[in-house]
C-alpha cells in the first residue's frame, strides 16, 4: 500500500508499538508528524530514522490532557505541511491497581490521556482533513474490548469508549473521512515493563520461541508489532468503503 504524498499524525510514535507505526507509515511513502510527552530524546532519534527513509518528520510535544495544546499541534502541522491524511490515536497510560485503589486521578488520567484527547485531537483535525475532503483515523485499542481486566478497570473503560467514539465519528465524517478502531492482543511481552505477571494471573503463557501464547489450553500465534503497523499502513490507504469497523488482530483470542 503506496501512502505516498501523505501527512500522517501518530499520538505517542516516538516510543515502543507508536515509533513502530511511525515507520512503517513511513516506509509505505507518508510523511510523518510524531506527537510525545516526556521523551524528547526518542522522538528525536525516532525522526532521525525517518528522515533516513527519505520522508519529512516533525515532532511535537503536546499533552494529551490539554485541548489547547492539541488544537497547537493541529496549527503546527497545518503550518508545516498544509495537510493531514491519516490521524493515529496510539497515545495511552497504563494505570494499573486494584478496584480498590482507584482514585479520582488516576480516573482522569486515564480517561482524558486515551478518550477526551482523542475526541478534541480529532475535533481539531477535521477541518484540515475536510480541505482535500478526505481523510483517516484509526485507534489503537488493545484486547481490553473484548476482556475484561480487574487491575485495568480504568483504562478499559476509556479504550472501550475510544471504540464508540471511532463508531460515532465513523458515520458523522462520512463519506470523506472513513474511522476504524483496532485491537491487537498481547504483542509485547511488556507494555510498560512487568507484563508477564499480568500474563500468568491470567492463566496466559508466552513462549517466545516459537511466538505463541497460549489461553487456557489453547495455543494461539502471538504477534508482534510490525503486523499491527502492517493492518495500519493498509487501512491508511484502502478503500474508503472500510469504515467503522472494529477489528481483532489477535491470533483468534477473542473467540475464546
Amino acid at each position: 500500500m503506496k501512502l505516498d504524498h501523505k501527512v500522517a499524525l501518530v499520538t505517542g510514535g516516538a516510543i515502543r508499538v507508536g515509533k513502530i507505526i511511525s515507520k512503517a507509515l513511513a516506509e509505505a511513502g507518508a510523511d510523518l508528524v510524531i506527537s510525545y510527552w516526556g521523551t524528547e530524546a526518542e522522538a528525536r532519534e525516532t525522526k532521525a530514522e525517518i528522515e533516513r527513509m527519505g520522508r519529512r518528520c516533525m515532532i511535537y510535544e503536546a499533552n494529551m490532557r490539554s485541548i489547547p495544546q492539541l488544537q497547537a499541534l493541529i496549527a503546527a502541522v497545518d503550518a508545516e505541511f498544509g495537510r493531514l491524511d491519516i490521524l493515529i490515536h496510539n497515545a495511552s497510560n497504563f494505570n494499573e491497581g486494584p478496584m480498590s485503589d482507584v482514585t479520582e486521578e488516576i480516573w482522569d488520567s486515564s480517561h482524558e490521556i486515551i478518550l477526551k484527547g482523542a475526541f478534541f485531537l480529532s475535533q481539531a483535525a477535521v477541518p484540515l482533513m475536510m480541505r482535500h475532503k478526505s481523510g483517516r483515523m484509526i485507534a489503537m485499542i488493545g484486547n481490553s474490548y473484548y476482556e475484561n481486566w480487574p487491575t485495568y478497570i480504568p483504562h478499559s473503560i476509556a479504550k472501550v469508549g475510544l471504540v464508540k467514539l471511532m463508531e460515532c465519528l465513523a458515520v458523522t465524517l462520512s463519506p470523506y473521512i472513513q474511522c476504524t478502531a483496532l485491537c491487537p492482543a498481547t504483542i509485547m511481552t511488556s507494555a510498560v515493563g512487568g507484563y508477564s505477571p499480568v500474563l500468568q494471573a491470567r492463566s496466559e503463557n508466552i513462549d517466545e520461541t516459537d511466538r505463541t501464547i497460549t489461553v487456557s489450553g489453547q495455543k494461539l500465534v502471538m504477534g508482534v508489532p510490525e503486523q499491527v503497523a502492517e493492518l495500519i499502513v493498509y487501512l491508511s490507504g484502502c478503500s474508503n468503503y472500510m469504515n467503522g469497523a472494529v477489528i481483532p488482530i489477535d491470533g483468534g483470542k477473542h473467540l475464546l
